[in-house]
């Protein structure tokens, strides 16, 4: 086991100038993008600057911290491609994160390297780098939380524990799926807490979070499930697949108890499991119709690995990587639930914040299937010995 500080692979290098370049060439020829959900950054920027009220009331402050990264760029009159190169250096850091923890809890350089290759090259994150939007930020932002958290579990003290908590109320007012990361965190600090004696802190803990649950439950956050989505059973966001002509309004704050009053007494449970079960497909396949082929074959490339995420759930790993699969597969979880309640967006937004955990799972698969593929090298030199 590497007990010492992970040294950087002088590979990482080489790496790093190619992923630089790439994306210099990207923001070259492509510039920033301005339209769409940007619209509703920098419209928030320009009302914090003179002092009114968030747009979307409560449900912007969800969003509030990339609001006032763009209001930061426009006060001091700094061109907005300056965030979209913030965010290709903040996900090269996340991703070094990400090669860091894989690397002392494998033990493995080979595989931590190629999976901070595979993190740098995962177009279904990286594009938003050059988009104005808040997904590359929150997701670099989730792997610097995990790697504070990780850094927490082999120094539990208070010292260590603040920095993830800061990153922690970062994560949350960056997005609001923010709030995915947030009952992970709890499980799995729970879990730790149980499994490591602390009796006392263990109790403590889930105290907390049963309020925080119970809080949560009982706020305008559950209103960011929308009960008009689900009567028109959308799988993409604003696309009906049924009753077209009811009334959509996108933040209508009716909440989590009118959704379910909506499933009970007008779609029904069955079309509600249904559509489910093809949100999550089309959340996890990617797959669009209206995609050309190529996209289409680029994503299945990315879906290759699933298997060895899948894997990785289930061969047994070094003591050290337990709770970052845990936390990975507690995320993955949490994440496909909520998918039932909500809808996707066009344009695969939505799954960008869950691929490092995905990367981190198919780690785990591929360091089980080598260690799988060596013990029996070793046994069958044995009976040939023999």
């Amino acid at each position: 086991m590497n007990t010492g500080r992970p040294t950087i692979d002088r590979n990482i290098y080489w790496v790093a100038a190619a992923y630089f370049f790439i994306s210099a060439v990207i923001l070259y020829t492509y510039n920033i993008q301005l339209g769409g959900e940007a619209e509703k950054y920098i419209d928030n920027a320009g009302r914090i600057l003179n002092g009114q009220p968030l747009r979307n009331g409560f449900f912007g402050l969800f969003y509030v911290l990339y609001s006032l990264l763009v209001a930061f760029f426009v006060k001091f009159s700094i061109p907005l491609a300056g965030v979209a190169i913030g965010q290709v250096l903040l996900s090269f850091y996340a991703g070094l994160l990400l090669y860091r923890i894989l690397l002392d809890t494998l033990d493995n350089r080979r595989i931590a390297l190629f999976f901070f290759i595979a993190y740098l090259l995962c177009y279904p994150m990286q594009k938003w780098n050059f988009f104005l939007y808040s997904e590359s930020l929150h997701n670099s932002l989730l792997l610097i939380g995990l790697y504070l958290f990780y850094k927490w579990q082999k120094r539990p003290v208070l010292f260590t524990l603040l920095p993830a908590g800061f990153v922690l109320l970062l994560i949350l007012f960056s997005r609001p799926t923010g709030i995915v990361f947030l009952m992970t965190f709890f499980v799995v600090l729970i879990t730790w807490l149980y499994r490591n004696g602390h009796r006392k802190a263990f109790f403590t803990a889930a105290g907390i979070a049963m309020i925080v649950a119970v809080a949560i439950l009982n706020s305008p956050l559950t209103a960011f499930v929308n009960p008009d989505s689900i009567r028109r059973m959308e799988v993409i966001c604003q696309v009906p697949e049924t009753n077209t002509g009811a009334v959509y309004e996108e933040f209508n704050r009716q909440g989590l108890m009118k959704a379910f009053q909506v499933i009970r007494d007008e779609v029904g449970f069955g079309n509600f499991i249904k559509t489910g079960i093809k949100k999550l497909g089309y959340f996890f396949g990617m797959y669009r119709p209206y995609y050309s082929r190529h996209n289409n074959l680029l994503l299945l490339c990315y879906m290759l690995l699933y298997p060895l995420a899948i894997a990785g759930i289930f061969f047994k790993q070094r003591k050290p990587f337990f709770y970052l699969k845990l936390f990975s597969l507690l995320y993955l979880v949490i994440t496909s639930f909520l998918i039932f309640f909500t809808c996707d967006d066009w344009a695969n937004r939505f799954i960008s914040p869950v691929f490092p955990f995905i990367l981190i799972l198919a780690a785990g698969g591929i360091d089980g299937l080598v260690t799988k593929f060596r013990r029996n090298r070793s046994l069958s030199g044995s009976n040939q010995l023999i």
